[in-house]
């Protein structure tokens, strides 16, 4: 087995220890921040008698030290604190956006990786030649790219200009309240399907769209820059060189003996990348108004709410964690020499 149980607990320990220097961080920032939420809790009317009732309540009278020992607590213990934008739990919250990102991230990895290796094993048979120079300046300018500043762009020539695509939301309120519409996973495209829904189904998948190809702009551009250089440099070895001499179809080196050595790299740098593309995904959804966990998170910093900054935080780091040690894992089964 090329997963020793060492290395697991080895990673079950550093995801731990992730989890409480992000934590602590992001208290420790949050607290420093000039501001008074405790207005946003007791409300825009409240008195100064109920203004002080609210930081007894929110512990903010508390020395902050003692404020992370109690939010602490009340997270290992599955209490990631109440919101003090939304009056609901953090936790609650952070699971009923959580599922949007992740269908808007997971579609967006799709169209790189799917996009992504067939455009860098084109550009590397294609060395040196226009095609090459082509997938090299587009994917230095799209790699080097605002994600803000192409869903802005994406969004008024698409959106507004040709009206080709929605350029807002999730889905169509009225569509689903007409047709009954009900979420079961959280993931519309997969819940229409099940419920048959096709309406709905449809106009979720127009919708998606947009966010999707700006999201998938930056794992595209380095998955084809890494299929590129490692398929130019499996296709300079010896043994495929001398497959080449035998007369084998380039067809059957290609995909049996070549791609394979290429997936490697390329599957190690999109598990890299996505940290990025979760980061990416606030500014997206907050351009395109996608009510995921990166627009949660966005109004939350706007309200100064604090436990709901870190809870998304706090999912954020999580994600990425598990998502690198998948990637190891992939990358030993992938890779009969590499051993964890």
């Amino acid at each position: 087995m090329p997963v020793s149980k060492e290395y697991l607990v080895k990673r079950i320990i550093l995801l731990v220890f992730v989890i409480f220097g992000v934590l602590f961080l992001t208290f420790i920032i949050t607290r420093l921040i000039p501001a008074r939420p405790e207005l946003l809790w007791a409300g825009p009317h409240a008195t100064m008698e109920q203004i002080e009732k609210a930081r007894k309540q929110l512990h903010l009278d508390q020395p902050l030290y003692i404020q992370f020992i109690l939010y602490l607590q009340d997270f290992l213990t599955g209490n990631w604190g109440i919101s003090w934008r939304t009056k609901a739990p953090v936790l609650t919250d952070v699971l009923s956006t959580l599922t949007a990102t992740l269908e808007l991230v997971i579609i967006a990895f799709l169209i790189a990786f799917i996009t992504g290796i067939p455009v860098g094993v084109l550009a590397a048979l294609k060395r040196y030649n226009w095609i090459d120079d082509l997938v090299r300046i587009i994917t230095v300018i799209g790699a080097s790219m605002p994600v803000f500043w192409l869903a802005l762009i994406a969004q008024l020539v698409f959106g507004n200009w040709l009206g080709l695509l929605p350029s807002a939301k999730r889905a169509d309120e009225w569509i689903t309240i007409v047709t009954g519409f009900k979420s079961i996973t959280g993931f519309y495209l997969i819940d229409s399907m099940l419920q048959g829904n096709l309406p709905v189904f449809i106009d979720a998948l127009r919708r998606v769209i947009l966010p999707a190809f700006v999201l998938a702009a930056y794992p595209f551009c380095l998955t084809a820059r890494m299929t590129r250089a490692v398929m130019i440099e499996v296709l300079s070895e010896q043994h495929v060189r001398s497959l080449i001499a035998w007369g084998l179809p380039q067809r059957a080196i290609l995909f049996k003996y070549c791609l394979k050595n290429t997936l490697v790299p390329v599957i190690a740098s999109l598990g890299l990348s996505f940290g990025y593309t979760i980061i990416g995904a606030f500014m997206v959804e907050l351009v395109f108004v996608w009510p995921g966990i990166g627009f949660y998170a966005a109004m939350s910093l706007l309200s100064f709410d604090y436990p709901a900054v870190i809870g998304c935080v706090i999912t954020v780091a999580i994600f990425y964690c598990i998502v690198n040690t998948i990637v190891d894992l992939v990358h030993s089964i992938i890779d009969p020499r590499v051993r964890l």
